[in-house]
Order: structure tokens, then sequence, then C-alpha cells
């Protein structure tokens, strides 16, 4: 038998903290048809149920036609069992209050809910009780869960998986959702407690490969295995700068930096080192020597500014002047970097970028 395990697909996200309106709104259909394209490969691999471990919408305020495609997809999929339990966005979200569901989706309570298949057991929680779940040694159990993993008894018992507390209970496999990459820990002798991960990365927060788990039961032992199946990954790259001399030396250098990633992806490269007032980091530049190579790019300036006192020491000129005159000041040693290389770019004729 096999079946899938995903979670955090966060349908209708807006999608809008990097993108323009109009990616924004392609991404957002992307992740939709993510979805759709895990169902379709699904009922290609012959796999007979898919576990939902929360956050399948971004919050529970779901556009009418999201609402209409998650529908008409699980129930033009009859062969597939869909097993869904709400996460922290989409607790109460219209899946649970629909009047008729589809005969094959299947919803978690809030508090243990069990499906049996055969000698297959399911079972999940929202807002679990981790010692009052009672499982029978004799099958095969798979418990789908949501929220932050914690191997001790702390914290607060909203959204937190108490891994201890599900020791020796007779779980092969522990279906998580809510942390977006895919993670998976030896919960006991007998059974693994894993992350999916999210079906495709939404931000620069959310790099690397995205996918679902494909579980596969022979008998009584439970095998995952990754598979990853993002449209688009994101990356971040840093770029140190600290001892570039021109603007082509480090423009070769960014482009070296990248030259691995699809164009299909994004990214973002990050700047970092020390550099000198006067270095050649004209982010305006940067950007557009990384225009249209990707779907989508980014360039962040995080170097630090190298004030060496003794190089003004005797300049008589109006930089010089500045940079005294900065370096003597009450400001904080941040700010005094800060108004310095605004100073030195204003001085060279370049944009700020404040």
């Amino acid at each position: 038998m096999k079946l899938i395990h995903c979670a955090d697909i966060h349908l209708d996200s807006p999608m809008e903290t990097n993108l323009t309106p109009e990616k924004a709104r392609e991404r957002k259909m992307e992740v939709r048809y993510a979805f759709a394209r895990m169902v379709r490969y699904a009922e290609d691999a012959g796999v007979e149920a898919i576990l939902i471990a929360g956050d399948l919408f971004d919050s529970t305020h779901v556009t009418k036609s999201t609402e209409k495609y998650v529908i008409d997809l699980i129930a033009a999929h009859p062969s597939i069992d869909f097993y869904y339990l709400a996460g922290n966005h989409d607790r109460g979200s219209m899946l649970a209050g629909l009047d008729a569901l589809p005969g094959n989706l299947f919803l978690f309570g809030d508090t243990w809910t069990s499906y049996r298949r055969d000698r297959l057991v399911l079972t999940g929680a929202a807002h679990p009780d981790e010692d009052t779940l009672s499982l029978c040694e004799e099958d095969v159990n798979i418990v789908v869960l949501h929220g932050q993993q914690t191997r001790g008894a702390a914290g607060a018992k909203e959204d937190v998986i108490r891994l201890s507390k599900l020791k020796g209970k007779y779980i092969d496999y522990v279906a998580m959702g809510h942390v977006h990459d895919y993670r998976a820990v030896k919960l006991d002798a007998r059974g693994v407690a894993c992350y999916s991960g999210c079906l495709e990365g939404r931000g620069f927060d959310e790099c690397g490969e995205k996918g679902f788990v494909l579980l596969e039961l022979d008998g009584k032992h439970v095998a995952h295995r990754f598979v990853p199946f993002a449209a688009r990954t994101l990356h971040t790259r840093s770029l140190d700068v600290g001892e570039v001399c021109s603007a082509l030396e480090l423009e070769e250098r960014l482009l070296a930096a990248v030259a691995d990633i699809p164009a299909q992806d994004a990214v973002k490269v990050v700047l970092t080192g020390s550099c000198l007032p006067d270095a050649p980091t004209d982010l305006a530049h940067l950007r557009s020597v990384l225009e249209g190579r990707f779907y989508f790019s980014k360039v962040t300036d995080e170097t630090r500014l190298l004030i060496r006192a003794q190089d003004f020491e005797n300049d008589i000129s109006l930089k010089g002047e500045f940079v005294r005159r900065v370096l003597a000041s009450s400001m904080s040693e941040s700010e005094k970097e800060r108004v310095i290389a605004c100073g030195f770019r204003a001085l060279s004729g370049e944009e700020m970028g404040l």
C-alpha cells in the first residue's frame, strides 16, 4: 500500500512579500496547481490515500474559486482517500463547515479521531492529548499531527507535538505538519516522526528542495522517502565582497555565485563582509545584472563599513572633513557607518538607497 504525507500547502497565500502583483498572482496559481499535480502523481503511482497534516489553506478566508477547485479535485479522484487535519492557519476553514463532503474526504477532529483501513489505523487530532492516545500493538499505526516538535513536556500545549509523550505507544509513523522543511527523526525502537515540509517555497525563509513524503507499507513495515516536487526552488546565496576592488570584479563574482541556479528558480544574494566606504557595491547595478536571469531575484546589502580613521586623518578633501566630523560625533557606531556610507555615495553621485 502506498500513501502520501503532505502538509503546509497554504492555498490562497497572497505571495506579495517579494513579488510584483502580477507574479504574486502567478505564484498563487502555481501553489494551487502543485497540489493538483501531487494528486495526479498519486493516481499514476497507485497511491491509496493522501494525508494532509495541516495548513492546506493559508487562512480561514478562502476564495470561492479555491474552495470549489479543492472539492472538485478531491471528488474527481475517488480511488484516493484524503485525510485532512486542520492546522493553525486553517482551523475553522470551509472544509469543516461544508454540509456535504466528497465521499473520499475524511476529517480529523479536535480530539483523537481514527480511521481504519484493514490493519492500518490512521489517527489524528488538532488539539492532541498525548496521554490519552491508545493504539493497538498489532495494528500499523500512523498518527497525523500539526505543531512545533519538542522532545520534552514543556511549552504551551496548543500547536506543540510532545514526542516524548508518543514513545512506546505502538506508533509506526508520525505524519507532522507546521515546519516547512523535510525532517525525520527516530521516535522510538518502532516508529519514526517526520515533517513533510511544504510543496512550494513561498519566500526566502523557505529555501531548498520542497515536496512530500511517499509512504510504502509492506506488512507491518512502513518505509518512507522524500520526493522533491516543487516547480520552483528558492535559493539564498551569501557573497563576501570585503576585498572586491572593482565593479567588474564584483559583477563576475556575483554571476559565479548564482551560476548553478536554474533559470526558473528564485534567488536572493546577500552581500557580506567588511568594506571600505567607497567599495564598488552599487546595488542598483547588481540587481540589473541578475534581472531576467531568474524567475525572481533580489540583492541585499549586509556588509559592514570598514572605517580606518588614519586613512582620513590628513585628508584635506571634503570627503576627509566629512569622515572626521562623523567619527567625532556622538552617534552610535552603526549610525556612523550608515551616515558615512550614504555620504560617500552622495559625494560620488550614486543613489543612496535609503
